[in-house]
């Protein structure tokens, strides 16, 4: 078993592969350059563990996420390293420090020599040496969110370096509005004036369409850490009168509230409006399933199965369900299974749980047809994380295929034939790749 794992791994390491899915800067230049090694590899993930571990929420924000000297930071995450460094999100970061700085992992001894050479790629072109020469990537799926001192703002120029990345749109702002800014902002961009609800439908598909104009390939929500998935079919009065209930707010001066709430039916309606607009245009859309990024949220309203509804009254989109829906990997084989419409999404996933990644892929080769699975999305803030997370979804995927191929379902030619479709043929047709080069 282990030569016919060796024998699938050599082919698949040297695999040119279509990443799904990230959150990197647009344009390398973009990087944050008033940084260290620690604030950038705990802005997320693995951040998530150490807090989980014991790590205080007080410590990571004033002490890693703020100015301390690199040592000081480490001597607060110190005690609980140990605890994390086993899992996928630490192990992906090991296995990226060696392969692109020479250092065996991370630890008290080696901190400062990995911070150095850290230092010297803000002023290289890392995104190259990583993304292209060490892993492979021919193209990324690119959720972009624009910063601006530190914060999240909601707008995005869909502009990107397409040497690296293709767009897609985000399409949540227009779904849960949290404050007249929002509003604002979308009228700006669309270059109406927006009055009434027919003005904010209007907008929204101006934006829609400029956005496939600029080479969106695919649309992606998240909202399953705001709301539960399930959205029901609405009226447009219904929707309408939610609409003007925190639309009045704009015509309040400075004392209107700083943040609002809007309705269900509202969210319901647009979330349906923006389906009807992508099966038009025939463009598929990515949904955040299962588990949250972070510490502490509701995990049953991101149940795949809640979208049941819209997948049967959408048809003609494709939907791609991410991060194998975990802990409801069983439900999307299911969902892709009975589904044309919805394929499996590996993004994140393979850094979240690996064995269950090497598990449930060979649950799928026996239930799944093999077109509806995308093998690998990095899903990172930071660069350097990308290389170890696709490391480990070439390991993960060749492990299963060892096991289907020990089981005599196939042979390794075969094995290879499938690696092949998983990490490239597969998302190379979903989001129609070759009308966007």
């Amino acid at each position: 078993m282990r030569d016919v794992y060796e024998e699938i791994f050599d082919y698949v390491r040297d695999l040119e592969i279509i990443d799904t899915h990230e959150h990197l800067p647009a344009f390398e230049h973009l990087r944050e350059q008033d940084t260290d090694v620690l604030k950038e590899y705990l802005s997320h993930y693995l951040s998530a563990d150490l807090i989980s571990a014991g790590l205080s929420k007080k410590d990571y924000e004033k002490g890693i996420n703020g100015q301390l000297p690199l040592m000081e930071k480490w001597k607060l995450v110190e005690p609980y390293w140990d605890y994390v460094r086993h899992t996928g999100y630490a192990r992906a970061l090991d296995i990226s420090v060696k392969a692109l700085y020479g250092i065996e992992r991370i630890c008290a001894d080696t901190l400062e020599e990995l911070d150095r050479s850290f230092q010297q790629t803000l002023k290289e072109a890392h995104y190259k040496k990583v993304l292209k020469q060490k892993s492979k990537i021919k193209l990324s799926l690119l959720h972009d969110i624009p910063r601006v001192e530190g914060k999240v703002v909601c707008t995005s120029t869909l502009k990107c370096d397409r040497k690296f990345f293709r767009n897609v749109l985000p399409i949540d702002r227009f779904i849960y509005p949290q404050q007249i800014d929002d509003i604002s902002g979308i009228e700006d961009e669309a270059h109406i004036p927006i009055c009434c609800f027919e003005d904010y439908l209007d907008a929204s598909e101006i934006l829609f369409e400029n956005a496939l104009s600029h080479g969106a390939v695919a649309l992606k929500s998240a909202l399953a850490y705001q709301r539960p998935l399930y959205y029901e079919r609405t009226t447009k009065n219904e929707a309408e009168e939610e609409f003007n209930e925190f639309f009045k707010f704009k015509h309040m001066g400075t004392y209107l509230p700083p943040a609002f709430d809007p309705g269900k039916k509202f969210q319901n309606y647009m979330m349906h409006f923006l389906l009807l607009l992508a099966s038009r245009k025939k463009i598929a859309i990515q949904f955040h399933t299962g588990i949250q990024e972070g510490n502490g949220n509701i995990l049953s309203q991101s149940d795949p199965s809640l979208l049941s509804n819209l997948f049967l009254e959408y048809p003609d989109v494709d939907f791609d369900i991410f991060h194998i829906g975990y802990p409801y990997h069983d439900i999307v084989g299911v969902l892709a299974k009975n589904f044309p419409n919805v394929f499996i999404d590996m993004c994140w996933a393979h850094i979240i749980c690996p064995e269950t990644c090497v598990h449930t892929l060979v649950n799928w080769i026996d239930a799944v047809p093999l077109n509806k699975i995308n093998a690998f999305g990095g899903d990172y803030l930071f660069v350097d994380g990308v290389y170890g997370h696709q490391y480990l979804a070439r390991e993960n995927v060749s492990r299963a295929l060892a096991i289907k191929v020990g089981q005599d379902i196939f042979d390794a030619d075969r094995a290879k034939e499938i690696a092949q479709m998983l990490f490239y043929k597969n998302p190379y047709t979903l989001f129609k790749l070759k009308n966007s080069t």
